[in-house]
């Protein structure tokens, strides 16, 4: 059961990452970034998919990576909307706050999924979608 809601929530976020940057976005670092953690997370919910819960915390390893990258790079929105100085900063800070709540979330999957604990990777499930909503609806441009 907890395996249906895992993939199909992984699906979700995997298809919907790359809306953070798209479009005149495609040339930028951030765009690549998303395209690569929706790539790992197509894999990992492959992993899951076979139950191979190993696999998956390695996929989440890298999907980690890619978030800690993706928060020194900064959002077409930004740029769009022409930020600069105080304004530029104060939401360069939410935004890797943003970041850095998802890397923590996805460090505790990755226990979770060390652990087989699928209580804990359902929850974890729902604080991902939380994540991806308040991250797009915060960060996504219009490109």
């Amino acid at each position: 059961m907890y395996k249906r809601l895992f993939i199909g929530a992984l699906a979700t976020l995997a298809f919907s990452t790359n809306v953070l940057a798209h479009g005149a976005c495609e040339g930028r670092p951030l765009h690549h970034d998303m395209e690569n953690i929706k790539t790992e997370l197509k894999g990992m919910a492959s992993s899951l998919k076979s139950g191979d819960n190993k696999q998956a915390a390695k996929k989440v390893e890298q999907v980690i990576a890619l978030f800690k990258d993706a928060r020194s790079q900064t959002p077409y929105l930004f740029v769009e909307k022409k930020l600069s100085g105080d304004a530029l900063a104060k939401e360069t800070a939410e935004y890797q706050s943003v970041i850095d709540d998802t890397i923590q979330v996805f460090s505790s999957l990755e226990t979770a999924l060390e652990n087989n604990d699928s209580a804990k990777i359902k929850t974890l499930m729902g604080e991902i979608g939380k994540q991806k909503h308040i991250g797009h609806s915060t960060f996504k441009a219009d490109c």
